[in-house]
């Protein structure tokens, strides 16, 4: 099937777990399907069953991976600082400062082999809503070599960034900036540094279309949640983007976008873009696991479970 062809209707979603507190990222390996969790942690998350929780302490988690050796990296949108979680539970800080001073809000932890960290951040400043308030753009990216412990900012002055994903080629490495209503990528130089920020696909997604989370599919498309729209959305390999979900509040979204535009907006422009009576509530993060990869699992910052759907046995 042609992926511009590809459509979801609200009945085409199913659901996945219970009892999840805020899964706003879902990762999937051979162990099973994990979540962000409010209670401070990581859920394996389980079907008709209450997850279990690995990790203590972390406030707010948000954007994580898993590292060859078992271990969680972890983003704490809530305390400043990035977090390792060991097979057993035990909870380690990992980075909360650059050269002496506060990150700022972190969101995303992407691991990259076991011996490199990409790490989003997506403003210097303590909220993140507070980016909302001003023109200047201070999200960055930082890269950690875990072998020798250096570590560097490799990309800066982006737009509240947020998930930041390493094409299956290990040739980019991808974000999706917030405020900016796009994704970029930047080509993995040898030696960790990155080359020049590229737009991928339009250079918006479109008025108050607000990405947050990405992923690759099997046939290297990339999946974006647009999380204002409460949909999804898909970039083919050729940079043509196709909505695949859709269930927006026009009212809300143009509120949100104005108060984008005037750098004058608010948390409560976001929330109110949710729908309560839909399959997908504020998406956040999209995973694909099981045979193939072809069955969809999306975090939302609303749901006490994962929205799941299947894709079709091609999408080119």
């Amino acid at each position: 099937m042609k992926i511009g062809d590809f459509k979801l209707k609200a009945s085409d979603f199913g659901k996945f777990g219970q009892g999840l507190q805020r899964p706003e990222c879902v990762w999937v390996d051979k162990d099973g399907i994990w979540t962000s969790d409010l209670r401070g942690g990581i859920a394996h998350v389980k079907d008709g069953a209450d997850p279990t929780v690995l990790g203590r302490g972390i406030v707010e988690p948000n954007g994580f991976s898993r590292r060859p050796d078992g271990s969680f990296v972890v983003a704490g949108i809530g305390d400043g600082a990035f977090h390792r979680i060991a097979p057993d539970g035990t909870t380690y800080a990992l980075l909360d400062r650059y050269n002496g001073e506060p990150l700022g809000t972190v969101n995303y932890a992407c691991a990259d082999g076991p011996d490199r960290i990409w790490l989003s951040v997506m403003t210097r400043k303590p909220q993140w809503h507070d980016a909302l308030k001003t023109e200047v753009m201070d999200g960055y990216i930082l890269r950690i070599d875990s072998d020798s412990g250096r570590c560097e900012i490799v990309a800066d002055g982006l737009d509240l960034t947020n998930e930041v994903k390493v094409s299956p080629d290990g040739q980019y490495l991808y974000a999706a900036e917030t405020l900016g209503c796009r994704i970029v990528r930047f080509p993995i130089r040898h030696g960790g540094s990155l080359g020049q920020r590229e737009i991928v696909g339009p250079e918006t997604r479109g008025r108050g279309a607000v990405p947050d989370g990405i992923t690759f599919d099997p046939w290297g498309n990339l999946w974006i949640t647009i999380i204002s729209h409460n949909g999804l959305m898909a970039i083919d390999r050729l940079g043509d983007a196709h909505v695949i979900y859709d269930d927006r509040n026009e009212a809300a979204v143009e509120a949100m976008a104005a108060g984008i535009d005037a750098r004058n907006g608010t948390v409560d422009h976001l929330v109110a873009c949710d729908a309560p009576e839909g399959p997908l509530r504020l998406p956040t993060s999209i995973a694909f696991g099981g045979p193939g990869r072809h069955t969809a699992y999306v975090g939302t910052l609303m749901l006490p479970h994962l929205a799941t759907f299947r894709l079709p046995e091609s999408l080119v």
